[in-house]
C-alpha cells in the first residue's frame, strides 16, 4: 500500500506556497461565508462558500498536479507579489517612525519618495530625475 502511495505522488509537486495560502484563504472564507449567512445575506454567504469551495479544490489540483514548470511559474509569481507587498509595508512602517522629523513626498517625474527635514519652510526639492518640487515642510 506504501508503495502505491509513493507511485502516486511521484512527481507531483505538493503544497507550495501558493497552494497553501490558496488553502487557507479557503478556509477562512467557509468561516466567513457562514457570518455572512446567518447575519447579513444568505445569497452573499453562499456566494461566498462558492469562491472558498473554488479555492480549495484549487490548491488541492495544484498539489497533485504534474506541470510542474506551469505550478512553479505561477508559484514565482505568486511569492514576487507577495515580496513586493512585505516591501510596501516595510517602507510605511518605515516612513511612519521617521515621521516625526521627516516629511514624504512622492516625485511626479519618476515616482521616487523623497525624504525632507520638517519645520524648513518652503524649500526646492530636486529629484535625481532633474525634477524639482516646491513644497512646504
Amino acid at each position: 500500500m506504501r508503495e502505491k502511495i509513493n507511485k502516486f505522488f511521484y512527481g507531483r509537486q505538493g503544497m507550495d506556497e501558493l497552494s497553501k495560502a490558496l488553502f487557507w484563504a479557503g478556509l477562512v472564507f467557509i468561516l466567513l461565508a457562514g457570518l455572512v449567512g446567518v447575519f447579513i445575506n444568505a445569497f452573499l454567504g453562499s456566494f461566498i462558500r462558492w469562491i472558498a469551495l473554488f479555492m480549495l479544490i484549487y490548491s488541492f489540483v495544484r498539489a497533485f498536479s504534474r506541470r510542474l514548470t506551469q505550478r512553479d511559474a505561477e508559484n514565482y509569481l505568486y511569492l514576487n507579489w507577495l515580496a513586493r507587498r512585505r516591501q510596501s509595508f516595510e517602507n510605511y512602517k518605515d516612513r511612519r517612525r521617521q515621521s516625526k522629523d521627516f516629511k514624504f513626498f512622492k516625485c511626479p517625474g519618476c515616482g521616487a519618495m523623497l525624504r525632507v527635514p520638517k519645520g524648513k519652510g518652503k524649500i526646492h526639492i530636486h529629484c535625481k530625475c532633474g525634477y524639482t518640487l516646491y513644497r512646504k515642510t
